[in-house]
């Protein structure tokens, strides 16, 4: 049997090429971040430690996993956060900032031209995201946020309000999808 020039004798060399492509994705997306954990390239030169993870899904739909780091091992006092989120399906960048729009909206936070700034700054430094993709958060102590993806640094918002506001998407208690924040934050 052919297939493309490949015999069933052979089928077991492209089942060792797709299975090596599939493993190369995996791990280019699970290392999203990982010098910054590692405090390799982290603004403390000191690890972090994961606090929590979730997966999100909605109407039985995989969106994305999530997971929490910072340099004390727990949520509260930490003076250091990253955020790691693995997508599973694909998002512009456009839309992911105006979710985050939406989210600040329904949170409470009012809108301002400082956040109008930020969602540009958005549209603007992150990629659009497939399945396997992975944005990664990085609030330093002086609340500044620098994000990764699978490439490396996207860019960075230096600014205190930002980090915090960002950040309450996920962590506040007012985030939308509670059991999925109080497994990030290492409640549940």
């Amino acid at each position: 049997m052919k297939f493309k020039g490949l015999t069933l004798g052979n089928s077991a060399l492209l089942v060792s090429l797709v299975t090596a492509m599939l493993f190369s994705a995996t791990a280019a997306a699970s290392s999203c971040g990982s010098d910054v954990i590692s405090g390799a390239s982290s603004a403390s030169s000191q690890s972090l430690a994961k606090v929590g993870e979730t997966r999100l899904r909605v109407m039985l739909f995989r969106i994305y996993d999530a997971e929490l780091y910072s340099n004390t091992g727990s949520y509260s006092q930490a003076e250091e956060r990253l955020l790691r989120l693995n997508y599973a399906r694909s998002f512009t960048a456009e839309r992911l900032a105006e979710q985050t729009r939406d989210e600040w909206e329904r949170i409470g936070f009012a809108e301002s031209e400082k956040t109008g700034e930020w969602i540009n700054t958005l549209k603007n430094i992150w990629p659009d995201v497939n399945s396997g993709d992975c944005i990664v958060a990085h609030q330093l102590p002086n609340g500044a946020v620098r994000f990764y993806g699978n490439e490396g640094e996207l860019g960075a918002i230096e600014d205190q309000q930002f980090g915090e506001q960002f950040l309450a998407i996920w962590l506040s208690e007012n985030a939308r999808f509670r059991s999925s924040r109080d497994e990030l934050v290492g409640e549940k």
